[in-house]
């Protein structure tokens, strides 16, 4: 079996000395073997796994949801899924800059022909554009919802401690528990995982979906119709 030092497996993946101690210092891909003297030494699995790393990293897919991918047992099934849906994504959006040219066209053709414009509209909003434009919405408004519940109750508790009156406390108390809620409940009833397996969309059960390992636009829930349980894929959903 051939061993690498971090120098050498650099120069395989195309990578810097410095991604690579990354990678292992952030437990994505660790090397096989130390030497005497402590030094990394990877085997030919491990420089496999930092190029599929590499190559998953060049497609535009996070850290924290590439360390998830490695680790899944379905992990190939999940970024194949991922990348379907990245291409969809990729693909409408060209469709809509090529409908949005033709726009442009017609209208110009059509003031040099008659001095005025009169051409029809067409719809060159694709569905799954949408869904991505209001899902980051929503987590723009959580985050931003997030915060100032978080100032409140640091504003509470400072005053508590200062003043020695706990009253402005409750009163914040309520009012960050009821809209906590809020802000969870609105977030499962408009969301839906795609799974890896079946490829079908469904809501997991809501304690499965609290308490489930995630990143921005993964979870590791369980697909209600073919029982598979790892990472899926999630997306905005109506109500």
């Amino acid at each position: 079996m051939s061993l690498y030092t971090t120098g050498e497996a650099a120069k395989l993946c195309d990578v810097t000395v410095r991604t690579i101690q990354y990678y292992d210092k952030e437990d994505i891909v660790h090397p096989s073997q130390l030497s005497e003297g402590g030094r990394r030494l990877y085997s030919d699995e491990d420089i496999s796994n930092l190029k599929k790393v590499c190559m998953i990293k060049s497609l535009g897919v996070s850290l924290s949801a590439i360390k998830e991918i490695m680790k899944d047992k379905d992990g190939h099934k999940v970024i194949e899924t991922f990348l379907e849906e990245q291409e969809k994504e990729i693909t409408e959006e060209i469709g809509g800059l090529q409908e949005r040219q033709k726009r442009i066209k017609l209208v110009r053709k059509s003031i040099e022909e008659s001095g005025f414009l009169a051409v029809n509209s067409n719809e060159d909003i694709d569905e799954m554009i949408e869904e991505k434009k209001k899902m980051n919405q929503m987590r723009l408004v959580g985050i931003c919802i997030g915060l100032v519940l978080e100032v409140l109750e640091w504003v509470g508790l400072w005053y508590w401690i200062v003043h020695k009156d706990p009253t402005l406390f409750l009163v914040v108390l309520p009012v960050l528990v009821g809209v906590s809620i809020f802000i969870v409940w609105y977030a499962y009833n408009h969301t839906k995982f795609l799974c890896p397996h079946c490829h079908s969309l469904f809501r997991p059960r809501f304690i499965e979906w609290c308490f489930a390992s995630h990143t921005l636009k993964l979870r590791k829930v369980t697909c209600l119709d073919c029982g598979h349980k790892g990472m899926c894929i999630e997306k905005y959903s109506k109500s």
